[in-house]
């Protein structure tokens, strides 16, 4: 393999979402024989980098699921936005059935809601079957604004008015699968839309050239590699499409089953650095 690609959330990070020290020695090793290690995740470029910074890891990464692709150095090197009236169209369907969103942007993701941000990462790691307590979750939660990952704003209005924005991903969140399942029906009748999943309970909505599997076969063409020699790490619905162009996909040890199904490999869980023994294997 001459390229590796690895999600974050539910696959390169464990349930506290940090990098094991098992996943950074491993990624090093791979460097240092010269393979391409690229990161692919929903988060926007800034909070993937907190926990790549942490681990001191330095790698090109394909965030917001492909909406922007940045080098290892920062350099954006790919760039696939929504236009305002598409992120307004969306916006009204998500608000009609009750849906709580957040935007991404080129400059941060954003929240009308603090609490419901709040709720909404706690729910994420109850879904994901973490044993943590309800005080140790929300200060995870709070992380995201203390961190700058995301920014309460009064109204999203705020963000249309200013002509400097553009518009990456809408990432929607609700526990209720009737109101989900029907504003997923309306989104996915407007153009130029991808619609995905990286929970149970989620929505992300970006530009339908903003897929992970999209990005990672620009990457690679780039670099000249054939997507035979790249090897993709996943979890969950926005990684599928990686899955369905990678000449060798591993999923991970808590990935769903509709992304077991499409590896030809399954590693260990996040908590059990998985991606470490998944690399470990091409490696010998």
């Amino acid at each position: 393999m001459k390229m590796i690609a690895i999600d974050m959330d539910g696959t390169l990070l464990d349930d506290e979402r940090k990098v094991t020290v098992e996943n950074v020695k491993a990624i090093k090793e791979a460097q240092k024989r010269g393979i391409e290690v690229v990161i692919a995740t929903g988060r926007d470029d800034k909070e993937a980098r907190i926990p790549l910074d942490e681990a001191k890891l330095t790698c090109p990464v394909i965030s917001v699921n492909g909406a922007e692709v940045q080098s290892a150095d920062g350099k954006v090197l790919d760039v696939y936005s929504l236009d305002n009236e598409t992120v307004k169209k969306a916006s009204e369907i998500l608000h009609r059935h009750e849906v709580y969103f957040e935007l991404y942007t080129n400059k941060g993701a954003f929240t009308d809601d603090y609490e419901k941000g709040i709720e909404t990462v706690i729910d994420v790691l109850l879904s994901s079957g973490s044993t943590d307590s309800l005080d140790h979750m929300r200060e995870i939660a709070e992380e995201r604004y203390e961190t700058g990952a995301v920014s309460h704003i009064e109204n999203y209005q705020a963000l249309f008015d200013d002509p400097t924005i553009s518009f990456y991903k809408l990432l929607a969140f609700t526990k209720d699968d009737q109101k989900r399942t029907k504003a997923k029906q309306e989104l996915e009748e407007m153009d130029h839309l991808a619609i995905s999943s990286s929970a149970s309970d989620n929505l992300e909505i970006t530009h339908c050239e903003a897929q992970k599997g999209r990005a990672v076969k620009r990457y690679a063409a780039g670099l000249d590699i054939p997507m035979e020699e790249v090897m993709v790490i996943g979890d969950n619905g926005n990684d599928l499409s990686m899955f369905k162009v990678a000449g060798h996909a591993v999923a991970m040890g808590n990935a769903i089953e509709e992304v077991k199904s499409l590896a030809q490999e399954v590693t260990d869980t996040n908590d059990n650095s998985g991606v470490a023994k998944a690399i470990y294997n091409i490696l010998s």
